[in-house]
């Protein structure tokens, strides 16, 4: 038997993105080990500005109960969260998927939900708090309409941004957290030499809006777009926003107030396990680098203390700090209480657990519509079965009946409350394939010269149901005169499209190579873009990923500030897969899919 060979082309584009005054934290990435952030020179002159600040703050903490034993309240405080992005150019407008996959990571952390508890050291565990926390887009704004409490400025204010940006826009500090995101920081005052990733100010009775919030760069802003890390930097100022300190404050014999994290001589980098630098603690314990509000890498830090947890909770039940915020009152006000009937008309959407499936295969729907509350919903499902439905969340099944190798079927969903009604449909949502009808041959190669997609061989899912999706594309190609496209320029963050083959026999090969060239540049900045090739054996239910190319192996140009397109045969690289393991009497599909990185 012959090795049996798949090529096809591909091109993508890359997106360009692209009152009593408080003491003030920064915080500052470190190329070198050692540096210093310019926090102690801003609460320095804080505190000369205030002379009694230091006083006021002593006496709060002498009231905190660090006795309460941890996770005994049961009650989980929510903050209402309103975010301003202010940008200078379109690279530094992140979305509004960015925005809340950094609420998201916010929250894990707060409620000790992230990814990498495990990594806590043993001695620390016992320490290790859930801080019964959450944070929450706000529903209503100022004046009581509906909002996404995402607001958007475009201002040179941006770059180099400080305080000054505050007087852009805000929303009243004592109802919401407002967190400013910006190009770049500037302290003035500061003799640090690091980059400012983000500061923020601690709580004290009075505070103007202008002393108030978090200012964050926006690469640090959530883990998908234009994020580079993990999010931590946003955790770690939401720590001082709810009062906490470094813990290498005054270092070896002054501290943070918390009884629970060990003294540290100075600000940690990098992520040192081995790390000891102040043997005056009893028992003797190492630099509590998981520590969140330490310096450490993000991928080092996953934790808050039952102290910090203490220290925090305590600014949100003290009415004259931070107490307002968590009130019954306030989340009416902003629109954040469970069960709410908010006057807003709902915004329709919806999601399948599969849209790829074999004749005869029932799909769970569910309604992911935002806004105001549903009290009715009307499904459209042509091609299922049942083919309408008034349910919530109903299950369909599917049957293709056209005699052709697969078939799409649109969804469409209408959601409506007292003030209004939406819709959301999608174009060949569903693809529905026949396992019987398969495409086989030695060599075979799938271009696209004669064929639109979707066709007998390739389909398109796009699951976000919006206009950038595969398309067969005249202006650039390898070879011959058509190739398929994805504008990822305009795409969002996290954005999946893909294309995926009908069914292929594979039971005659006696060995199988899949093939093809691609081309693709990266926006200036952070773009972590990701192609990915997997293969099903049952029907598109689940996948194996064969070949994953990411970020700065993946791109054939770089750094491009505007759309792209391939001008030379070396722009284009070619990928071969083996799929020999694939080989059998179960036909096979194969999915390209590109995750878009911002």
């Amino acid at each position: 038997m012959d090795r049996w060979t798949i090529n096809t082309k591909l091109h993508t584009m890359q997106k360009y993105i692209l009152s009593p005054i408080l003491a003030v934290f920064i915080l500052l990435s470190a190329p070198l080990f050692g540096q210093k952030c310019g926090h102690d020179v801003l609460e320095e002159e804080v505190k000369r500005l205030y002379p009694n600040l230091s006083a006021e703050e002593a006496e709060f903490i002498s009231t905190v109960n660090f006795d309460a034993p941890h996770n005994t309240e049961a009650v989980v405080h929510t903050i209402p969260v309103v975010v301003h992005i202010i940008y200078d150019t379109q690279s530094d407008n992140i979305s509004d998927k960015q925005v809340r996959d950094a609420i998201i990571g916010l929250n894990e952390d707060y409620r000790r939900l992230n990814a990498d508890t495990s990594n806590t050291r043993s001695i620390f565990q016992g320490v290790a708090a859930d801080c019964e926390i959450e944070f929450q887009l706000a529903k209503l704004d100022p004046q009581g309409n509906c909002s996404t409490a995402i607001t958007r400025t475009q201002s040179a204010l941006s770059v180099g941004a400080n305080n000054n940006v505050k007087g852009l826009i805000s929303w009243p500090n004592t109802k919401y957290l407002n967190i400013w995101v910006v190009n770049s920081i500037s302290l003035s005052g500061s003799s640090s030499t690091g980059t400012v990733l983000g500061y923020a100010y601690k709580p004290n009775p009075g505070q103007s809006t202008t002393y108030d919030g978090i200012v964050i760069r926006h690469d640090r802003m959530g883990r998908i777009g234009t994020g580079t890390s993990m999010g931590r930097t946003l955790t770690h100022e939401a720590g001082h926003y709810l009062g906490l300190d470094h813990p290498f404050k005054g270092g070896c014999f002054a501290g943070d107030n918390c009884a629970d994290t060990p003294p540290v001589l100075e600000a940690s980098y990098g992520c040192n396990t081995n790390a000891n630098t102040c043997s005056n603690d009893s028992p003797n314990k190492p630099d509590m680098i998981e520590n969140y509000m330490d310096y450490a890498d993000d991928n080092c830090m996953n934790l808050f203390t039952d102290d910090q947890r203490a220290i925090m909770r305590s600014n949100l039940a003290n009415v004259s700090r931070r107490g307002y915020l968590i009130s019954a009152t306030n989340a009416q006000t902003t629109g954040i209480e469970p069960g709410m009937a908010l006057p807003c008309a709902p915004q329709a959407n919806f999601k399948a657990n599969q849209t790829v499936i074999c004749n005869g295969t029932t799909v769970q729907f569910t309604d992911m519509s935002t806004s105001g509350n549903a009290t009715n919903w009307s499904w459209y499902f042509p091609g299922g079965t049942p083919s309408t439905s008034t349910a919530q969340n109903p299950t369909v099944t599917y049957s293709n009946a056209s005699g052709k190798t697969f078939k799409n079927y649109d969804v469409g969903l209408t959601v409506t409350n007292a003030v209004g009604t939406t819709q959301s449909y999608i174009d060949g949502y569903m693809s529905v394939h026949m396992p019987n009808s398969t495409i086989w041959a030695n060599n075979f190669n799938s271009g696209f010269e004669f064929n639109t997609i979707p066709n007998g061989t390739w389909h398109v899912e796009n699951s976000e149901g919006d206009n950038i999706k595969w398309e067969r594309n005249s202006f650039n190609s390898f070879e011959g005169d058509f190739s398929v496209k994805l504008d990822n320029y305009n795409n969002e963050p996290d954005n999946t499209d893909a294309l995926v083959t009908n069914f292929i026999n594979v039971n005659r090969a006696a060995a199988m190579n899949f093939s093809f060239r691609y081309a693709v540049a990266s926006k200036p900045g952070f773009a972590m873009d990701k192609l990915n090739v997997s293969v099903s054996q049952d029907c598109g239910e689940t996948w194996e990923s064969v070949r994953t190319l990411l970020g700065p192996l993946l791109y054939a140009a770089t750094n491009k500030p505007n759309p792209w397109n391939p001008t030379s045969s070396s722009n284009w690289r070619k990928v071969t897969v083996g799929l020999d393991d694939y080989i059998g009497n179960q036909p096979i599909m194969i999915k390209v899919e590109f995750i878009s990185g911002g």
